[in-house]
């Protein structure tokens, strides 16, 4: 019976039917027709439904206002992998960057990752407080190619208490060794967790996040 009605659902007279019938939903998601049953549940969830469900909130709570980053920094692999950027970049931090145990669990900062490719991640990267914002500065090597010397700083600063997010997508070449991110005022004395990579312009490949720290 499910599915004949999985069936209809796919095929009917106009074409696919989007949407609920009974207990079936019927929706798509990258060019693919995905059929799913619901139902209610009364149970009271377990503890670990509840463990899993912080945990999800917690990352979806920090990576929300990272939206615009992530969609480039995971979107090569997530074209591969037939994925939405965001989507992986919530797998892999669940998995990866999260500390402490339900209902206590919060971000490892430092774990987390904005952006993942294989171009080579940012050597000796640091960042300080500069009058302007923020002066990132990274190892500019001397046995470059020309193509890794043109790859662009992605530069990043999270504001998790405000859930707000400064960023800079394509700055300085790789080859300049330093860069800075502009801040407005009143974020300068912010708290706030910051993080490093690189884009190759052309094919928007990019390497994996480097952490560089929080401020005040």
């Amino acid at each position: 019976m499910k599915e004949d009605i999985m069936g209809i659902m796919k095929n009917g007279p106009h074409g696919p039917v989007y949407g609920r019938v009974g207990n079936l939903v019927t929706y798509r998601v990258l060019n693919k027709d995905v059929v799913r049953m619901v139902g209610e549940n009364n149970k009271p969830p377990s503890l670990e439904q509840l463990a899993c469900r912080q945990r999800m909130a917690v990352v979806v709570a920090f990576l929300r206002p990272l939206t615009d980053f992530i969609n480039i920094g995971f979107a090569l692999k997530a074209r591969a992998a037939n994925k939405y950027p965001y989507n992986m970049a919530v797998s892999y931090n669940v998995k990866h960057a999260l500390a402490g145990v339900y209902p206590d669990v919060v971000m490892d900062y430092a774990k987390v990752m904005v952006a993942n490719g294989n171009l080579s991640v940012a050597v000796n990267a640091g960042v300080l407080l500069a009058d302007e914002g923020l002066r990132f500065s990274w190892d500019a090597g001397s046995d470059m190619g020309i193509a890794e010397q043109r790859q662009r700083v992605m530069m990043l600063a999270c504001f998790p208490l405000l859930q707000k997010v400064m960023c800079f997508i394509g700055g300085a070449e790789r080859v300049a060794g330093t860069d800075v991110l502009y801040l407005p005022n009143d974020l300068r004395a912010a708290y706030m967790e910051i993080y490093i990579s690189f884009i190759s312009v052309g094919n928007n490949e990019v390497a994996d996040s480097v952490y560089l720290g929080r401020l005040h």
